[in-house]
């Protein structure tokens, strides 16, 4: 049965009509990773200036996926956006009219800069705190959550550039989406196959980068009034690396050396591919791929991906090494 794809949307709660749908040429939504924002551009013929250009502030909800011949079929929600931006252009080709917007979760608030410390307190506080500082909820991997870094300082960084931080300090990641504050885990999020067959393009960089064998971090060990290294393989043949920064305990170390050999290893692959849309694609998801060249099959980490509707629905995913690397 063939499958159409649709767009919805809602402008401050309600339906927009169908001749935003008639104006509409093109929706692209960029999922992005980590505390980036995710935005969103409508484009729009302007011909005869017939669209209401929405106020700066106004929030979009948008949905897509597919339906058969039959009008059944649902769709997936993409995001709630506010509108930043309205750039008016034309020329031989005709007038245009395109809205831009980001992620509603990113509001200004939570990238002001502040500096401020914690003494002994867990992950899991730290990160309900500032949450909760942003009328924000909290989702913290339980294991995550119960570590507890003896100081942390943030020093004129925003919420989530600290979170950040933090995350990597641990091994986690950190991202803001649908209103929560999430740190978790890496490699949580089911895998999504994608085959050769799938994809309209795709093309693939493996080792990009200098390799690394190890990483090494220090503490101070008060006991011994020197530095203690900890060393992390990353499990690939290479060189070590060791962290300038030093660190107030053993598991802190460990745990740092951990986070910057899985970040060393995603660098030692990229690529990028194309296919029919796929709204459950998102960023940070681990991707395996199949029916390619032995070196690029295998797991992948999505590093971001754009949706874009116009006559029909295409996606692109920007593929990361994982933190096991591509060797």
């Amino acid at each position: 049965m063939s499958l159409f794809p649709f767009i919805e949307v809602f402008v401050n709660g309600g339906p927009v009509s169908a001749g935003f749908y008639r104006r509409l040429v093109s929706a692209t939504i960029h999922d992005a990773p980590g505390q980036e924002a995710d935005t969103i551009e409508l484009r729009f013929d302007d011909g005869g200036n017939a669209i209401t250009m929405p106020a700066k502030g106004a929030k979009i909800l948008v949905r897509f996926g597919f339906r058969d011949a039959l009008g059944i079929g649902a769709g997936q929600k993409m995001g709630v956006f506010v509108v930043e931006k309205t750039s008016i252009e034309g020329g031989q080709e005709g007038e245009f009219l395109t809205i831009s917007g980001r992620s509603a979760d990113m509001r200004s608030d939570v990238k002001e800069p502040l500096s401020e410390h914690f003494d002994q307190k867990t992950v899991g506080e730290i990160v309900e705190e500032l949450a909760g500082r942003h009328g924000m909820g909290s989702k913290v991997d339980p294991d995550l959550a119960k570590i507890k870094p003896e100081y942390v300082a943030r020093y004129e960084q925003s919420a989530t550039d600290f979170l950040t931080r933090l995350a990597d300090r641990v091994g986690g990641m950190f991202a803001v989406k649908d209103g929560k504050f999430l740190f978790l885990k890496r490699g949580i999020l089911p895998a999504a196959s994608i085959d050769k067959s799938e994809c309209e393009s795709w093309s693939f960089d493996v080792e990009p980068r200098p390799l690394y064998g190890k990483v090494q971090a220090g503490w101070y060990d008060r006991t011994k009034n020197a530095v203690t290294y900890e060393d992390s393989e990353t499990g690939l043949e290479g060189p070590s690396r060791r962290l300038r920064k030093v660190f107030a305990s053993t598991d802190e170390a460990k745990a740092a050396a951990k986070s910057e050999g899985d970040r060393l290893n995603r660098a030692t692959g990229s690529g990028t591919i194309t296919l029919a849309g796929r709204p459950d694609i998102m960023a940070d998801a681990p991707i395996q791929t199949t029916g390619f060249r032995s070196e690029v099959n295998g797991l992948w980490r999505c590093g971001g991906v754009d949706h874009v509707y116009e006559d029909t629905y295409i996606t692109t995913i920007e593929l990361e090494a994982p933190e096991a690397g591509k060797s």
